[in-house]
């Protein structure tokens, strides 16, 4: 750190700083003037710490401002949806991308508050859970970037090397490639998106030119992953230079296939999509922004089931997915956890299929035939165990060392959501334990008078804070006290 102090630097990363505050205390609210004004002080707050070298308080600041300029998504979000705007659920998508690809090699990502913050993101789910993500960003405090390390002029030099002081004559030459979206079949991509294998897919990809380089003609963009034979399965596009002037966007449709599918455990597919010019000889260099990573699920759930019904097994997926993301969780505890869902979701499979449970059912027996079904699977068997000590109680079951509690509801209808009151009980004994992850199974039992609970809806995680920890809870909803359907015409 250098002895004598940076005012530029202070005075700019303050005023960013107060900014923030000032809009964060209305990103929520209606006006969409609130969230422009909290992005606009996001990019400032950014281009200035883009000029400050390595610290342990610039790493305070990149990590505040890593968490706000991904809060901007979120409160976009909440403006689309109470505006009716169609896909709003882009935003979302948007703000948990960005949590997956921050480079947790960087050394501002070590920030507990920030770990906190992409927690909570990894397990919003609707938009009443953003009052609590706005008030840990309030509750955010900073040192003063007084002392700060400033980035050599070689440096300076490297990152912006075509700027000779005439900075209007460089912005107007400047080129931006922003990749907005990525369809799939018409549909916006999520953050990991399931295509089966060997079957065709329309990908459609929309880029933002902002101005076209001289003296060039097209811009290719071309997946790029780390086996060099999986690159033909996803499109390559060209696009020739538009008439006008920019900025340009791009729309272009190709077909994806994954010719080879992977196991259950296995990571996604992987593609990076890269842009270049045709000819860049006399141009400036090329900024490319935006989500230009396509995550690509090619388990083949049909040929390798997990809960022997191929509806869950894909939403187990998606489960997985979410839990892999989860900061903190290792991978063994991500697979044990998986298996043991793998039983549970044919459990509610079979419950909602068959009528396993009549209304009114103790939690007794509820556990004595949930412990017999789960022992029936084969990567199960002698590893679930029956009433282990944690945390001075007993556990219902544990598989190996992840707690599966065991609830009964007999009285009203319940959803994923509405099983908070056990969370502290499953995370003590995670705690306890040396886990993250514990695993909640709630039998709903009420008497039916219609149809009720669907498999996707009733399998949830949810990112439960306690102490200075957050603890993964897996809820599992199992349904019973159905009537014969026939009963339901009468």
């Amino acid at each position: 750190m250098t002895n004598n102090p940076n005012l530029e630097i202070f005075y700019r990363a303050f005023s960013s700083r107060i900014e923030i505050v000032e809009a964060l205390a209305e990103a929520l609210k209606s006006s969409p003037d609130n969230f422009r004004g909290l992005k606009k002080a996001s990019i400032e707050l950014e281009e200035t710490i883009s000029e400050i070298g390595e610290g342990t308080v610039e790493d305070q600041y990149r990590a505040y401002q890593k968490a706000i300029a991904i809060f901007v998504f979120l409160a976009e979000w909440k403006h689309a949806i109470r505006n009716a705007e169609p896909d709003a659920q882009r935003f979302l998508s948007s703000a948990k991308l960005q949590v997956s690809e921050i480079d947790k090699s960087l050394s501002f990502t070590t920030d507990e508050r920030l770990n906190v913050f992409l927690d909570q993101i990894q397990g919003l789910q609707n938009v009443d859970e953003l009052s609590a993500i706005l008030d840990h960003l309030k509750e955010w405090t900073l040192p003063l970037l007084l002392f700060a390390n400033q980035l050599s002029q070689e440096v300076r030099r490297y990152r912006n090397p075509s700027s000779n002081g005439n900075s209007a004559h460089y912005e107007k030459l400047e080129t931006t490639v922003a990749f907005l979206k990525f369809d799939i079949d018409g549909a916006p991509a999520k953050n990991c998106n399931y295509l089966k294998p060997g079957v065709s897919y329309d990908l459609t990809i929309e880029v933002r030119v902002s101005n076209w380089p001289e003296d060039t003609s097209i811009l290719s963009l071309t997946p790029v992953t780390i086996d060099s034979r999986e690159r033909d399965w996803l499109p390559s596009f060209k696009f020739t230079k538009p008439q006008g002037e920019g900025p340009f966007t791009l729309t272009g449709t190709g077909r994806a296939v994954l010719m080879v599918a992977h196991s259950f455990g296995s990571r996604p597919y992987e593609f990076l999509y890269a842009a270049e010019f045709d000819d860049m000889s006399n141009s400036h260099d090329v900024a490319i922004v935006g989500h230009r990573r396509l995550l690509l699920e090619g388990s083949d759930v049909s040929s390798n089931p997990l809960s022997g019904f191929s509806h869950v097994d894909r939403h187990l997926l998606d489960i997985r997915n979410n839990l892999r993301n989860f900061h903190g969780l290792h991978s063994d505890d991500v697979s044990n956890t998986m298996i043991i869902l793998g039983g549970l979701g044919n459990i509610a499979a079979q419950a909602l299929r068959d009528g396993l449970f009549e209304a009114g059912t103790l939690e007794k027996p509820f556990q004595q035939q949930t412990s017999t079904m789960l022992r029936n699977y084969p990567n199960i068997g002698g590893h679930l165990q029956s009433h282990a000590e944690a945390a001075g109680g007993i556990t219902d079951l544990t598989f190996r060392d992840i707690p599966i509690e065991l609830k009964v509801e007999n009285s009203k209808v319940l959803y994923p959501e509405d099983c908070s009151k056990y969370f502290n009980q499953t995370a003590a004994y995670a705690i306890a334990l040396g886990k993250r992850i514990g695993v909640l199974a709630v039998l709903e039992a009420s008497p039916k008078s219609a149809p009720v609970g669907v498999i996707e809806k009733d399998i949830e995680v949810f990112a439960h804070p306690t102490g200075n920890a957050i603890i993964a809870i897996v809820v599992v909803v199992v349904r019973g006290g159905f009537p014969k359907p026939s009963s339901y015409s009468k």
